[in-house]
């Protein structure tokens, strides 16, 4: 992909400087910068439907007072372009710090408030997950996967009706960046959906630990009894998720976002050790 006439053809941008972003794994990243501006270009496949609904939420998130990194339309008005077989939006640059894990109670908080800007309707969990669908072709890759990624979503449907909002996904530390008023901020919705909020809150204790929980709390103190019932449930379905992710990643070679296969056994390793195999 020229991404420099991708930016002039479809934003109007002519960029003095682009330098390659380490890639995220499922996509690529520029930083462009200009005369007197700076963004991102994201460019992820076609068949990431997550990818449109991720950036029109960040636009949202940002209205609402949620530094999230928002998307630039095209001269066209749209957020996402299709190019050369590939999606490709164009987000506003956010400077900051990447948090690291310890930064819990600021992960926390932020997420709580996330949640609050984007309530939704509680929706049917077992639709919910039908998002796993594509990973089922390799859950026999090793005995332990099928069994465990089954037993997760059974236990979560079970538990009945929780709370939803739109979701970021993926809440690790560097997804978080502390600007220089303290303020922090959240980026990379390409993972967004529509979910159940318990969801959220295991990922972010699954990368982050457990001080995430009573730091969302404050933000979200009416979820307490839930997260008490929900959580270790919904553990379970993050480390379902990644189980049947990295299995899928190993059974078609995929290696974008990787220094070699070894990462993705890894990925898959670590899901079973969470199951206690």
């Amino acid at each position: 992909m020229d991404v420099a006439e991708v930016l002039r053809e479809h934003w109007d941008l002519k960029p003095a400087r682009l330098e390659v972003l380490t890639g995220g794994m499922n996509s690529a990243a520029w930083l462009a910068s200009g005369a007197d501006w700076l963004v991102v270009l994201k460019s992820v496949g076609l068949s990431d439907s997550a990818f449109g609904p991720g950036l029109e939420l960040a636009a949202r998130l940002d209205d609402a007072g949620i530094c999230t990194g928002r998307p630039r339309p095209s001269k066209h008005g749209r957020v996402v372009e299709r190019v050369d077989g590939r999606q490709v939006a164009v987000l506003e640059y956010v400077d900051g710090v990447e948090l690291v894990p310890s930064d819990q109670a600021a992960i926390g908080e932020l997420l709580g408030r996330v949640h609050s800007a984007a309530a939704l309707d509680a929706g049917e969990v077992a639709d919910w997950l039908q998002f796993l669908l594509p990973f089922e072709d390799c859950l026999d890759l090793e005995p332990w996967i099928r069994p465990a990624v089954e037993g997760a979503v059974a236990d979560a449907v079970a538990l009945g009706s929780v709370s939803w909002a739109w979701l970021h996904g993926d809440p690790a530390a560097e997804a978080f960046l502390r600007q220089a008023d303290g303020e922090v901020a959240l980026i990379d919705w390409g993972s967004a959906m529509r979910g159940p909020i318990l969801y959220d809150v295991a990922s972010a204790v699954m990368y982050n630990g457990d001080p995430v929980v009573p730091a969302y709390l404050r933000q979200r103190p009416d979820l307490t009894d839930e997260l008490e019932r929900g959580l270790p449930t919904f553990l379970r379905v993050r480390y379902a998720v990644q189980a049947g992710y990295f299995a899928w990643r190993i059974t078609n070679n995929i290696l974008t976002g990787i220094s070699g296969p070894a990462d993705n056994l890894k990925g898959l390793t670590d899901a079973r050790h969470s199951f206690g195999l």
